[in-house]
């Protein structure tokens, strides 16, 4: 089986999970970012350790961060948005000589060893394998050769990121995986996350709380 290159974009963890503003200080909303960050680094150091990974971000402390987990690391600033670093980081990728890639998100609240195995299995059917995210989105995708296809993360990239290989008459596969399909971008995923795993989220257990109570008085 071909090994991909396993990129993993994150922005400032100041700009991050900004869709919690409501719920989490901009500390707290900062410190899940870093948290998941390092849960992720630390899963795919850990169970993964034959594969390379990168980091793109415009922020050179996660990029320091990313460094002692031994990752590649390349700097984007950010100007292009998401599909714009992934793009910068494709080049990268590709000059490295790898023919195949993965882009995990940095959020994910629990990444399961089976799933990432499942989804590196269907690379030898697919050229573009998908992870649904519970909204639509693309929560991994696996892409051989890494520039298969244009990046169009945003709403509904799932069925965006399909169209592309249909047009191109690529073999694609989207898959549903319960673990994967739940990044932390609102409140009910963050709620769902502290169920799941409560020693790592309780730090932001009762400023949730505290947060949804007072939205509930005054609603």
């Amino acid at each position: 089986m071909t090994l991909p290159c396993i990129v993993i974009p994150m922005k400032s963890p100041k700009k991050a999970k900004q869709r919690l503003s409501l719920h989490l200080s901009n500390e707290d909303r900062e410190s899940l970012a870093l948290t998941l960050f390092k849960k992720t680094l630390a899963f795919f150091n850990r169970h993964f350790p034959h594969i390379e990974t990168l980091v793109v971000s415009e922020s050179s402390e996660v990029l320091a961060l990313a460094k002692t987990y031994g990752t590649h690391t390349l700097f984007d600033d950010g100007s292009q948005g998401l599909n714009g670093a992934l793009k910068r980081a494709c080049g990268w990728v590709k000059q490295a000589g790898f023919s195949q890639q993965l882009i995990i998100p940095s959020d994910i609240a629990i990444l399961d060893k089976m799933e990432i195995e499942s989804l590196l299995l269907s690379s030898e059917q697919a050229s573009v394998v998908i992870a649904l995210a519970k909204d639509g989105g693309t929560n991994a995708l696996l892409t051989s050769p890494p520039d298969a296809i244009e990046f169009a993360y945003g709403t509904h990239s799932a069925n965006k990121h399909k169209a592309q290989a249909v047009s191109k008459k690529m073999s694609c596969v989207c898959l549903q995986l319960s673990h994967l399909s739940l990044d932390i971008d609102l409140s009910d995923d963050l709620e769902k996350a502290i169920k799941q795993q409560p020693e790592l989220f309780k730090k932001w257990c009762q400023p949730l709380a505290s947060s949804l109570y007072k939205e509930a008085l005054y609603a």
